[in-house]
């Protein structure tokens, strides 16, 4: 519990914040009782204050828009619509120039965690663009507008709002501080605040982390995400693959890891480059578009990139950019476009 003096500091920073970040208009967030009872939940659970955390809700600013946007992601649309939007010469472009500038950070992660640089970078392309967009909404309100506006995914970001909260709290971060996108995911890698915490890791350990700056930290934590999820050094990422067989839809289960090896899959009447093991696990993986799916082989490290953002088209997206990346480095080319 906080001794006496430190509570009456705690509220005095607190009022100082809310003065300055409170609309006139704000509700009185803290008095409904699916709040109250989240606040409860935390102070019990110790280093958290009743009165602190009534005052930090009553100036979250609810936001409409971000349940208007977490209701139609891009990721639901067809493959070519997301293709559009993430592989583009520009994203190649400013992805090889930050390989290039950070090519010392990349090389040493890369040999420390196993996860080629090339992904490391992609992530960063598709979540935001190397750091240019990593969102305009405070978190405190994205995450607070999601835990209690948005039923059909309250239990998640509940958690991920009292993630926030101590994260703030350890960081010594004021809590209206940070911003980030309308899910709530924050800095260059755009971590939730579960990850931030779990997976966020300095790159030379004498500072306080940073994702939303240091470059290195970001590098680093991608990483350490990846690598701590089941990322597999060497081992391919994903391969087309045709069938004709209308039953195979059947069999697609990108979402968990996979189980079957080629060899299976190719009994069964799927065509796989053969120059891949037949003992390697495979899932089968659909690509939507306006015509006919696109089948792909998607290998463990497919589903770890999943791991990170579930959609099929991320993971595809990622996997594509990086593909792009490594033939930029591969001929070492000042500059380098997808054409």
């Amino acid at each position: 519990m906080h001794s006496p003096l430190k509570k009456v500091l705690l509220l005095l920073s607190y009022t100082a914040l809310i003065a300055f970040f409170t609309p006139a208009q704000a509700a009185q967030l803290s008095q409904r009782p699916d709040v109250q009872a989240f606040i409860q939940r935390l102070v019990q659970e110790g280093n958290f204050d009743t009165e602190s955390l009534s005052l930090v809700f009553d100036a979250v600013a609810l936001q409409p828009k971000v349940i208007e946007s977490i209701s139609r992601p891009a990721e639901a649309k067809d493959w070519p619509f997301y293709e559009k939007i993430f592989i583009t010469n520009e994203r190649v472009e400013k992805g090889y120039a930050f390989w290039l500038r950070h090519h010392k950070a990349l090389q040493n992660v890369q040999r420390e965690y196993g996860v080629p640089a090339s992904i490391i970078v992609s992530i960063l392309g598709v979540e935001t663009f190397y750091g240019e967009k990593q969102g305009e909404y405070r978190v405190m309100d994205a995450l607070s507008t999601l835990a209690f506006e948005y039923p059909p995914r309250e239990k998640f970001f509940k958690k991920e709002l009292a993630e926030y909260l101590r994260l703030v709290r350890d960081h010594h971060i004021p809590p209206f501080a940070l911003k980030g996108s309308y899910a709530g995911a924050i800095g260059l890698p755009q971590f939730m605040p579960s990850s931030y915490r779990h997976y966020a890791v300095t790159y030379q350990g004498t500072h306080t982390i940073n994702l939303q700056k240091n470059e290195d930290d970001v590098i680093a934590s991608v990483a350490n995400y990846l690598n701590a999820n089941g990322w597999q050094p060497e081992l391919p990422i994903a391969t087309q693959a045709l069938s004709t067989k209308k039953k195979d839809l059947d069999l697609i289960t990108p979402n968990v890891a996979p189980t079957k090896t080629l060899g299976e899959l190719r009994a069964m009447g799927f065509k796989v480059d053969n120059s891949y093991n037949s003992s390697l696990k495979a899932n089968i993986v659909a690509l939507n578009t306006p015509e006919k799916p696109l089948y792909y082989m998607g290998f463990n490290n497919f589903y770890t990139i999943m791991r990170y953002n579930t959609s099929v088209n991320y993971a595809m997206a990622v996997y594509t950019l990086s593909s792009l990346l490594e033939r930029c480095a591969q001929a070492k080319a000042e500059s380098c476009g997808i054409a």
